[in-house]
């Protein structure tokens, strides 16, 4: 499992830390907006650390890594599991970083509500927990290349919702995250989605390798 998890290390630094690098840009433009109460830059980093394990998978699936891994001393579960791992820390990573991006907001700007900082750091974590619970699955049975049409239509739903709440303002956020209790909504929506991430991993280890054949 170690030389899964260092196999994938080695290609997000020589593949994918763009990305990275990219998410971080995005939550430093996302400070500069929270001055108007817009987190859409907080949000569209997060999406993009949400894609590192699609597109991790996309270099295995090219290289037909599936082939080479029936050699190695490994199950399946641990190599979609590798994968689903990456996800888990996508997402720890783009809290963080919203965490922080939120924090100087409040510093610079003195804009950042309780609900605000509550809704932001909830849709983050929904986008990059979401996109990988619908596109993991579909990428395994399907090939990365199939799977990539409803990864646009993930993008045109989440762009929509995202919009929603950034021309709704603080009345959208209002009526979903009430004062009192915004913390347990955010306890409890972030449990739930983590079950669901984790029920999701099962598929993909019953299909792995079918994209391939």
């Amino acid at each position: 499992m170690k030389g899964l998890l260092l196999k994938d290390a080695y290609q997000m630094w020589s593949y994918t830390r763009w990305i990275i690098l990219a998410s971080v840009a995005m939550m430093l433009m996302g400070t500069f907006f929270m001055k108007e109460g817009s987190n859409f830059f907080m949000l569209y980093g997060g999406f993009l650390l949400g894609i590192l394990p699609m597109t991790l998978l996309a270099y295995d699936q090219n290289g037909r890594f599936s082939a080479y891994s029936a050699a190695l001393p490994v199950t399946k579960g641990q190599i979609v599991g590798g994968k689903y791992l990456i996800g888990l820390c996508g997402m720890v990573l783009a809290e963080l970083l919203s965490m922080t991006a939120l924090a100087a907001a409040q510093l610079l700007w003195g804009t950042v509500t309780v609900q605000l900082t509550v809704a932001t750091l909830l849709q983050v974590a929904m986008l990059t927990l979401l996109g990988n619970i619908i596109l993991l699955p579909l990428a395994y049975r399907l090939g990365y290349q199939k799977a990539r049409y409803a990864y646009y239509l993930c993008i045109g739903l989440l762009a929509s919702f995202m919009g929603y709440f950034v021309s709704s303002g603080d009345n959208a956020l209002n009526s979903l995250l009430p004062a009192q209790g915004s913390l347990l909504v955010l306890v409890v929506v972030l449990v739930a989605a983590l079950a669901l991430y984790a029920l999701s991993w099962r598929l993909p280890v019953a299909w792995y390798g079918k994209a391939e054949q």
